[in-house]
């Protein structure tokens, strides 16, 4: 695996877009349909285990478990590691959040709009938002009729655990705990936590089986061979785990993420997907309230795929232009500072 990795090429912006739309269809059911709609295909294939929606976020997570442990070993410069995962989280947070509240919210809220810009909440959806402590999923008005009540953009609640990880994985780089020996074990700890089912944990030890399959199969690359009869064996693995109705989220966390690391770096022509930037992320953070606006707009339940076909359009333009007017910039501001910042400690 470790050649691959030291590639010129992947295909990890083509998965990581594929994961940004496969959301969008999985929160197409309850927003279009409303939560007691049809439900998906993939949550009765698997017996109730998962929705398309928790594999995209699996999959997003083992990519990032690679990549984070990655750039840590890479510099093993903890501010130049913070500032890179502050840049390419929360400039674009920020800008959704307050297109959101200012925008969206103002828009479709029913209530007067001096009311509505007078009210607390209008704010602290974006205070709250944008801290990941306590998310506020509801605007003054807004959305309070549609199938799905109230909930501006539930996608946010996966960054609290994404930058969690990120502290996790530099908190262990600091300490020199970011080892392969204790990262197979810290990896089969969780698994013993998430069959607890311990409630006070919350959904912890279940993603961190994904983040962690990537940051263990990273930090075990000079032994993990990318072999099609050992990708099989998993879809093997992972088709039986859905089929018996247990133990999908173990064979996610493993097979699933050695599976998503042999797409990874299977030589194709999606290996340049990315060329024109990554549109993943502001695919994820648009996609939940420009999909509520489509069935407000259509007044009532609609189903889940005329949802999904008249959101996409819009997302991906807000997608493409979050990337090339605010991430883009703000990484492209993080590399200058960080070139001026190393070239005055040489001239020091």
């Amino acid at each position: 695996m470790q050649e691959y990795l030291e590639g010129p090429t992947n295909n990890l912006d083509f998965l990581r877009f594929a994961a940004a739309t496969g959301v969008i269809f999985s929160h197409a059911f309850p927003l279009g349909e409303g939560p007691k709609g049809r439900s998906e295909p993939l949550t009765d294939f698997t017996h109730g285990q998962v929705t398309l929606g928790i594999v995209c976020v699996a999959l997003f997570l083992v990519i990032s478990g690679v990549l984070i442990t990655r750039s840590w070993e890479r510099s093993r410069d903890a501010q130049k590691f913070i500032r890179a995962r502050v840049l390419r989280i929360f400039p674009g947070l920020a800008v959704s959040l307050v297109l959101t509240s200012f925008v969206l919210g103002a828009a479709f809220t029913t209530h007067p709009l001096h009311a509505y810009f007078t009210s607390p909440s209008t704010y602290t959806f974006i205070l709250r938002n944008l801290t990941l402590v306590e998310p506020q999923w509801m605007l003054p008005g807004v959305f309070e009729s549609n199938v799905y009540v109230g909930a501006v953009n539930g996608s946010l609640w996966t960054l609290k655990y994404e930058v969690g990880f990120y502290l996790l994985v530099l908190g262990l780089g600091l300490t020199k705990l970011l080892r392969k020996e204790l990262a197979l074990a810290g990896w089969c700890l969780t698994a013993g936590l998430s069959l607890l089912h311990i409630g006070r944990l919350g959904l912890w030890p279940e993603l961190g089986l994904y983040f962690g399959g990537g940051l263990a199969f990273y930090l075990w690359r000079d032994r993990v061979r990318m072999s099609p009869w050992i990708a099989l064996a998993c879809v093997g693995m992972l088709v039986a785990t859905a089929m018996t109705g247990t133990g999908l989220r173990l064979a996610l966390g493993s097979c699933g993420a050695y599976l998503v690391l042999y797409l990874a770096f299977l030589p194709s022509r999606l290996a340049h997907f990315g060329r024109h930037g990554d549109f993943s992320y502001g695919i994820y953070i648009y996609a939940f309230p420009v999909q509520q606006a489509v069935t407000a707009l259509v007044g009532g339940p609609m189903v889940w795929w005329w949802n999904a076909a008249l959101a996409f359009p819009l997302i991906l333009v807000l997608g493409v232009l979050s990337w090339h007017f605010v991430e883009r910039v703000a990484l492209g501001a993080g590399r200058r500072f960080g070139a001026v910042q190393h070239q005055a400690s040489v001239q020091a």
